[in-house]
């Protein structure tokens, strides 16, 4: 830490950077919060009728996205205040065009609205392509537990996924077909802005499909083995997502129509 009073970019301060490195995948700091995640959403199970009946159910809701909003709006004004990983204080870079960003907005109205659509696309976002991200997190290369930036994104990834299967346990929501379709529409209109600001920003890698050249490479990208043609490359990730979500929506149905022969 600098003797400067005010942080500059690149702080080693709690809302910081570490080295590369700091986060180790798979040791106690990557396994605990996933047992918290999971914690939770077994407790929202375990508890789910009281927690229908509880008077304060509507209000928990909306404290809970609240908390939602705050934990993405930091992400903002950290990065504002510090500047990113690559030590730079410019924004374009970390623009709200990510899949996950979408899926927490989503997660906040849909605990608010309890609206049916937004519900089916959080479902579907969180986790054909959120939970990936808690496995392999490797946005979080500079920042272990001694930063802001690791519980950020923790709370960003999780606290979505959590809000999924309190819908579902506490609510009774359900995915339907149609909002798969829904989900796949909005990500593809949502990729157009992604789309060109990977051509037009240097290092910039919305939706993970703008690392299609060695040289602009800045961030990790898990998804560095597709091939380097942005057309190529996209199309390939679409039918990715296609299948993922089929696959979802299969093991969604088969849970359902299991749970209601045991209930017959």
């Amino acid at each position: 830490m600098g003797t400067s009073s005010t942080y500059q970019f690149y702080s080693e301060g709690f809302f910081g950077y570490g080295a590369e490195g700091d986060f180790v995948p798979w040791s106690l700091w990557h396994i605990l919060p996933l047992a918290v995640i999971a914690a939770a959403i077994f407790l929202v199970w375990r508890y789910r009728d009281a927690l229908r009946g509880w008077k304060g159910e509507r209000g928990f809701r909306f404290f809970l996205a609240f908390v939602m909003m705050l934990v993405e709006m930091s992400y903002f004004w950290r990065t504002l205040y510090v500047g990113d990983e690559w030590g730079t204080g410019s924004l374009l870079g970390k623009l709200p065009l990510q899949v996950c960003q979408w899926g927490l907005i989503c997660a906040m109205y849909a605990l608010m609205s309890e609206n049916d659509t937004l519900f089916g696309i959080n479902f579907f976002v969180t986790n054909a392509l959120t939970v990936p991200a808690l496995f392999i997190p490797s946005v979080i290369v500079f920042t272990g537990p001694r930063y802001y930036r690791y519980y950020q994104f923790w709370m960003e990834h999780g606290l979505p996924l959590i809000a999924v299967y309190y819908m579902m346990f506490v609510h009774g929501k359900r995915p339907k077909y149609r909002h798969l379709w829904a989900t796949v529409g909005l990500m593809v209109l949502l990729s157009i802005p992604c789309v060109a600001a990977d051509c037009l920003i240097p290092g910039a890698n919305y939706m993970y499909i703008g690392n299609f050249t060695d040289s602009s490479i800045q961030t990790v990208d898990p998804l560095a083995f597709l091939p380097h043609s942005l057309p190529l490359r996209y199309g390939i990730l679409l039918a990715v997502v296609l299948a993922l979500f089929h696959l979802l929506y299969g093991i969604e149905r088969l849970i359902e129509c299991r749970v209601k022969r045991k209930a017959v």
